[in-house]
């Protein structure tokens, strides 16, 4: 299987990896897994859709900057803080020459917390024409996917207060439906650069925003619906976005008519780099967060002003952090915390949230903290990696919260399927707050509200779990992970429901929604059925199978005849083989679906049918098992393919 560290991929079978769309608004991943939607047709038979709901169709309103989703824990600078950086930034945005800067730096350096105060002071001064923070940690594909970037920003060009742009906007959508299936650099041109040009041919924007922000795009998502044999080309399709985003970019600064400066912020990516380092010298201002913009001194303020606020919220003495740094020969902690983080915000933030919240009296969490070491001052993340050790094993079982965290991080949509996902992993009730309790530093599993909630606070955590030289023996590799996962999911199927009580406000036909779509997932029902399940778990499964909300569920029903299959010989079939293909038969004959002949069976034994073939000759599994319509909708497809290479062909 194909894995890639701190991203999303598709549902991986047979050596290859898929993207998949469905027709749900379920996204659902980790580094392995990526259920992707996207909107193609815009309506349903009989219905008419304007421009605007087209427009909105493609908006994400999560990634703007003030949005709901992106929460009041959205990084932010520290007030007197990032002073330098952010002056810089507003001060070319009112008076630079280069329309696009590019703000950069490594990992937990602090770019999203600067876009983000950046972003509140250009809306407070009118000088926010739109925004999209990129975010893959937030688990939507909206957020992360290129298909949303541009027409999210039309969007907060439509919202804004000029005269003749909104119409403009809109014109140019009824004139162009397709327009949202277009690449990127047509995208700007019909969505943004003619209705501005339109615009300005009877008014000027001097009194116009000034700038639009994008965060980022380092998180961009490969393509969606796509498949990749290997690695190397889901990275290859990766970096071509980024570059797509960002040429797109270029390409409506590059324009008279644009008045808008845009920022643009990443990590320093090879492709993007690369993209940059192409353009004519001083098409763009690049600004790296390095020692010019003293970051030390930024984080030495931060950390005295939040241990100062700390003692005098727990009534603590005014030296009660300096004598913990004293009894270890550290003079100054807020100084000496401000130099191993090496520039990386995140270190000192970690820090002062462990201290707030973690195990034990803040006093001895300061301790504690100032104890741990700094591990091998050559790795730059050194300082980081030492840290999310020490507070990792703080847990009760350091190795099972770590798998309780990489299988959360399965999950798209975290925060609406927090209460499924504590449900099914749970095997006894109140594992959730005993294993990952003392992580809050890292962690929040509990809203103000009092419901479930898996929030991490910086992806640099998930970079380091996935990183075995960073880890060490915290680090468990995929299929570990997903054998955790795939036994929890086991027990739910032989205990016939979860092993411990739903919450109050939900039913079990909703549990069974999430169980039904999931289990079926190819990484996990590979390594659930090598535990034994008899015909009553299978028929107990099948029994509710039609409430799956997230996939089909008769591809479900389908890939498990496939899947169980995949690894027995043609001259006899595995236990678990024989139990859920049994079941499935007998499901699919008594719902009067079409089932595999005697003849497409003996071939199956000799060389299993998969789910489809990547050549139109073949067919696939689901062209033959499934309800009639089904098998029939495949099987126009795939002719519709086997015509297209056809006509191609002569």
């Amino acid at each position: 299987m194909v894995r890639r560290p701190g991203e999303h991929q598709g549902v991986s079978a047979g050596g290859k990896i898929y993207n998949y769309n469905d027709n749900s608004n379920h996204h659902y991943g980790d580094n392995r897994h990526n259920i992707s939607h996207f909107h193609g047709s815009p309506s349903t038979p009989g219905t008419y859709k304007g421009p605007q709901d087209r427009l909105e169709e493609f908006v994400s309103r999560g990634a703007a900057h003030d949005s709901a989703e992106r929460g009041t824990d959205a990084p932010k600078c520290y007030p007197e803080t990032r002073e330098a950086v952010q002056g810089a930034l507003l001060s070319h945005i009112e008076h630079g020459e280069a329309k696009v800067v590019w703000l950069t730096g490594p990992a937990g350096a602090g770019k999203t917390a600067i876009m983000g105060t950046i972003a509140d002071k250009c809306h407070a001064r009118r000088w926010l024409a739109g925004s999209f923070f990129i975010s893959v940690s937030a688990m939507k594909v909206d957020r992360c996917s290129k298909r949303y970037i541009i027409p999210t920003l039309a969007y907060h060009l439509f919202q804004l207060d000029i005269p003749g742009l909104p119409s403009a906007i809109l014109a140019a959508i009824a004139s162009n439906p397709s327009v949202f299936d277009k690449h990127l650099n047509q995208q700007v041109e019909i969505l943004i650069l003619a209705p501005i040009r339109k615009v300005l041919e009877n008014t000027d924007a001097s009194s116009w925003p000034k700038a639009i922000l994008v965060d980022g795009v380092d998180e961009c998502a490969a393509d969606e619906g796509r498949e990749f044999e290997t690695e190397q080309d889901y990275q290859r399709s990766q970096e071509a976005n980024h570059r797509e985003v960002l040429s797109a970019l270029f390409q409506a600064s590059s324009d008279p008519s644009f008045p808008f400066h845009v920022i643009i912020a990443s990590r320093p990516e090879r492709a993007i780099e690369g993209y940059f380092s192409s353009l004519p010298k001083g098409a763009i201002k690049k600004m790296f967060l390095d020692s010019n913009y003293n970051p030390e001194a930024d984080m030495e303020l931060y950390t005295r002003a939040m241990l100062s606020q700390i003692g005098m919220e727990c009534g603590l003495p005014e030296n009660w952090y300096p004598r913990a740094g004293q009894v270890l020969g550290i003079e100054d902690v807020p100084r000496y915390w401000a130099k191993e983080a090496s520039g990386q915000f995140v270190y000192v933030a970690t820090l002062i949230r462990y201290v707030q919240s973690g195990p034990g009296t803040r006093y001895e969490r300061l301790e504690r903290a100032l104890n741990w070491g700094t591990g091998d001052s050559s790795k730059p993340f050194s300082a980081l990696d030492a840290l999310y050790d020490g507070i990792l094993r703080t847990s009760p079982d350091p190795v099972l919260a770590v798998k309780w965290i990489r299988a959360v991080l399965y999950y798209f949509r975290r925060e609406e399927l927090a209460w499924y996902i504590a449900t099914v992993l749970e095997s006894s009730p109140g594992e959730t707050g005993y294993l990952l309790g003392p992580l809050s530093s890292l962690i929040r599993i509990v809203k103000e509200d009092g419901e479930p909630d898996f929030y991490f606070y910086h992806k640099s955590l998930p970079d380091f779990l996935q990183d075995p030289q960073r880890s060490g023996d915290l680090h468990f590799p995929d299929d570990e992970v997903d054998s955790f996962q795939a036994s929890r999911y086991s027990a739910v199927l032989k205990n016939k429901g979860p092993l411990v009580p739903l919450p109050a406000n939900r039913t079990l036909d909703a549990f069974m929604a999430g169980f039904c779509s999931y289990l079926t997932d190819p990484n996990l029902f590979r390594l659930a059925i090598n535990h034994r399940h008899d015909a009553g778990d299978v028929d107990w499964w099948l029994g509710h199978h039609h409430l799956a909300q997230y996939s089909n569920a008769t591809s479900g029903v389908i890939r498990a005849f496939e899947v169980v299959h995949e690894k027995c010989r043609w001259y006899a079939c595995c236990r678990g083989c024989n139990v859920w293909r049994k079941c499935i038969r007998e499901y699919a004959k008594a719902n009067e679906w079409r089932v595999l002949t005697v003849l497409e069976t003996l071939r199956d034994r000799l060389k299993p049918f998969p789910w489809h073939y990547d050549d139109p000759r073949e067919e696939g599994i689901d062209e033959l098992l499934g309800p009639v319509d089904y098998v029939s909708r495949n099987r126009e497809y795939r002719l519709q393919r086997l015509e297209q290479e056809r006509s191609k062909g002569s």
